[in-house]
């Protein structure tokens, strides 16, 4: 008679008990021998979840060259990616997907990056009917607007339509958002219209797509300040002298807020050389109305005089229509370096949070209706070994969604259609197996006896079908990541991890379950396991029943 299999049977409990516990929570932080572990998000399960399902939106840049420019070197597209990653991760946004297309493509996948919002305020009060009018005529009849007041209006605009451009770079279509502008300030001639668009994709395309290149150049004035009609502000007026002060030169940037006036300002701290030129600009200008002229990719921000020399290596930028996400977003891109090759958006698709949820709601119900009638086969045909493979498949697919909370992985649709079919691929195993038990039960050995060679013989074919099944999701991983689609990668690896763990269901679960059974008087009930046929002889078990007389 076999021992009872008490160490497989406590470590199967063990995995089981801990991802369980795992799922259990939606958001978990664990501090244990100085290793922290966070991990969870406000979704089903705490899974993290693609764009397909979260909602987001999918960006796709190319390298933007003038005449005579060069192709750019892979170094210089490494660069940029790299750029992009941190600003991309500074800006907040959860599990992003950043590769390369080609020479000179970029995708950029970003999850959740919330709602597009125009702000927009009249110089005179309109009627809420008027406004929605206006959205009716460019085909956004189903914007919500909220009203402060009769003169300030929010509105929000998911899926923003980007301009088009023809392969040789001229727009075929003009953006959306101005589209917009144009129609209300065609709906409303004599008013002043103060329109801005800001929040969730918007916010993250200026953070990508700038190049992010400061100079800081002493502005020398020539205006006679005696004669109003002469302004140091006119191109006429003042010179700008090219200090060799850029953004390499900063050891730090970050957003906050000018103490006397409370308006969000970016805040620069120079290093060694750069402090050392700028208190040497500072103390020429100090006391006269020549300016320090902020210049950020050859617009400029602001001119201010210089009232003492400073001479700390600090200062801030403020702007006039600078606000609490803007100067975060500047701030992030002269932080994380400049990109050494300006970027054009030649392509854009936002997915709608409520289209994610309908697509993850009805591909949980199909998985659920799938794995309910597989359960239903397996118990129904196979009986109490059908009924072990069941509860097999439900551990099973604890563990996977544990490890795809756990590791973490980006679940998308791909992912849920790959994790189905890894339980299919789970129930082929048992099938081969419990096929192969069959056959030793009915030629008369014992439940242990046909469990171990049922087993013995089975595996190579589970090994065979599954490192067939590993090498295609390789294939199709490298295939998914040389060609940005995130919907081919997220199947291929969850695929991995699903027949992974299918083979542990199978190999070890199934088989501990098996033989705790086989030593219990169920063991000797060769009934419960397949329609055993007694007194069958060699000729009739090889030719079939014979004629009875």
């Amino acid at each position: 008679m076999r021992r009872f299999p008490l160490r497989s049977f406590i470590f199967i409990l063990l995995i089981t008990a801990l991802a369980t516990a795992s799922l259990s929570f939606q958001e978990f932080r664990l501090q244990v021998a100085g290793i922290d572990l966070e991990r969870g998000e406000k979704s089903p399960l705490g899974l993290r979840l693609g764009l397909d399902l979260e909602g987001g939106s999918h960006l796709v840049y190319k390298t933007k060259l003038e005449d005579g420019d060069q192709e750019p070197t892979d170094e210089q597209m490494e660069g940029v990616l790299s750029i992009i990653e941190r600003r991309v991760n500074a800006f907040g946004v959860s599990e992003p997907s950043i590769q390369r297309m080609g020479p000179e493509r970029i995708l950029i996948q970003l999850p959740g990056v919330g709602v597009t919002k125009a702000n927009i305020v009249f110089s005179e009060a309109i009627q809420l009917e008027e406004l929605k009018a206006v959205f009716d005529s460019v085909d956004r009849s189903s914007v919500s607007i909220d009203s402060q007041d009769s003169l300030t209006y929010d509105v929000e605009l998911p899926s923003l339509e980007p301009a088009r451009f023809d392969s040789d770079g001229k727009v075929v279509r003009v953006a959306e958002r101005d589209l917009i502008e144009v129609a209300l300030r065609t709906a409303f001639p004599d008013i002043d219209i103060l329109y801005s668009i800001s929040g969730g994709v918007e916010e993250a395309k200026k953070l990508i797509g700038q190049t992010a290149q400061l100079e800081i150049k002493e502005r020398i004035c020539k205006n006679d300040p005696s004669d109003l009609t002469q302004q140091c502000e006119n191109p006429e007026y003042h010179v700008d002298n090219d200090l060799g002060l850029t953004g390499e030169d900063l050891a730090l940037a970050y957003a906050g807020v000018q103490p006397n006036t409370g308006l969000p300002v970016v805040n620069i701290e120079f290093n060694g050389e750069g402090t050392r030129i700028f208190a040497e600009h500072t103390s020429r200008i100090a006391g006269t109305n020549n300016r320090t002229a902020f210049f950020l990719d050859n617009e400029l921000v602001i001119d201010p005089i210089a009232v003492q020399a400073i001479t700390g290596g600090r200062a801030y930028i403020q702007g006039p229509d600078f606000t609490p996400e803007s100067v975060r977003t500047v701030a992030i891109q002269l932080e994380s370096g400049r990109l050494p090759i300006p970027l054009v958006l030649i392509q854009e698709k936002e997915v709608d949070a409520t289209l994610g949820e309908d697509s993850l709601r009805k591909s949980l119900v199909a998985g659920l209706i799938g794995l309910g009638l597989v359960l239903f086969f397996m118990a129904a045909y196979y009986r109490l070994p059908g009924i072990i493979a069941c509860i097999a498949l439900i551990i099973y697919g604890i563990i996977v969604l544990a490890i795809l909370k756990l590791w973490p992985i980006t679940l998308t649709l791909g992912g849920i259609a790959a994790f189905i079919l890894s339980i299919g691929m789970a129930v082929d195993a048992n099938i081969l197996i419990f096929e192969r038990m069959k056959e030793e039960i009915r030629s008369g050995r014992s439940l242990i006896a046909s469990l171990d060679t049922g087993f013995n013989r089975a595996w190579p074919a589970i090994r065979d079908s599954n490192v067939s099944t590993f090498i295609t999701c390789a294939i199709l991983f490298w295939f998914g990541t040389r060609l940005g689609t995130g919907v081919v990668t997220g199947f291929a690896l969850t695929l991995f991890i699903g027949v992974s763990i299918s083979m542990f269901s199978a190999l070890i679960v199934t088989r501990t379950f098996l033989r705790i059974v086989a030593i219990t008087p169920l063991g000797r009930m060769p009934s419960v396991y397949t329609n055993v046929r007694k007194n069958v002889s060699p000729e009739e078990d090889s030719t079939g029943s014979r004629e009875r007389r």
